[in-house]
């Protein structure tokens, strides 16, 4: 049988938004990186979401509505809502030295599931030996809120859109403002005035000053947006997708 869960106090550090330009590899927290990237490898990368794939089977035997997975530098924790309840029963494995985080998901994972096969070999029952263990590692202390999802609203630029910004250098607020096609005509005014040919600018210049005032023109009166659900600092499990999707 696996130990009790022991006190993971340290754990709620995961939690914490980093400094800005301090952002570390979702996959393994190791690397400190910059700009936009989020792993440090696509190898740590393919590991990661192999391991999390491979915690789908505890998870539907659980009936997971909701499943959160997040780690520091001593624990690993699966946070888990099942379904018709209001009782988060977290599962926590301690880190081993030299190991990344998803090394340590999967041993915990793994011998989860070896104990809910042994007692529900053990009592001819799976439902018994789910429930046994619900109940065991259940946390009272945790709000169920904490592991629905938040709907995160962006919006969504392709790669023309993105040079033409550039181009107009416009950003992301001027285009969600109330006035975003006044703000694009005046950008595009300001770096006429500098490329027009007959300010001394260069024809090809203009040609695409012009092209980007179109291209976000045509954005600003049928702007595109992408809708994702996800957790803070915490790789996120929804049951009824049966999918992971990595922190927002």
């Amino acid at each position: 049988m696996a130990v009790p869960n022991e006190s993971i106090s340290a754990v709620q550090v995961v939690r914490t938004r980093r400094p800005a330009g301090k952002r570390r590899c979702i996959s393994c927290g190791t690397h400190e990186m910059n700009g936009g990237r989020r792993y440090c490898s696509k190898e740590c990368r393919q590991q990661m979401i192999w391991v999390l794939s491979l915690s789908k089977g505890l998870l539907r035997v659980f009936h997971a509505r909701y499943a959160a997975f997040y780690f520091d530098e001593d624990y690993v924790v699966l946070d888990i809502l099942p379904l018709r309840s209001k009782e988060i029963s977290r599962f926590t494995k301690r880190r081993h030295t030299g190991l990344k985080p998803a090394e340590d998901l999967k041993a915990l994972v793994l011998s989860s599931g070896e104990e809910w096969h042994e007692l529900a070999g053990l009592h001819n029952s799976k439902g018994y030996a789910s429930l046994f263990l619900l109940r065991k590692n259940q946390d009272c202390t945790i709000s169920p809120n904490s592991l629905k999802p938040d709907r995160r609203v962006r919006p969504r630029f392709s790669r023309e859109e993105k040079a033409s910004m550039k181009v107009l250098d416009i950003c992301t607020n001027d285009l969600l403002s109330r006035q975003s096609i006044q703000k694009i005509k005046t950008a595009y005014k300001r770096k006429a005035k500098i490329c027009h040919p007959d300010m001394g600018g260069q024809a090809e210049d203009f040609r695409r000053l012009t092209e980007a005032h179109k291209q976000m023109l045509l954005w600003a009166e049928n702007p595109q947006f992408t809708s994702k659900k996800a957790l803070n600092h915490c790789w996120s499990y929804d049951g009824f997708t049966n999918q992971w999707v990595p922190p927002l």
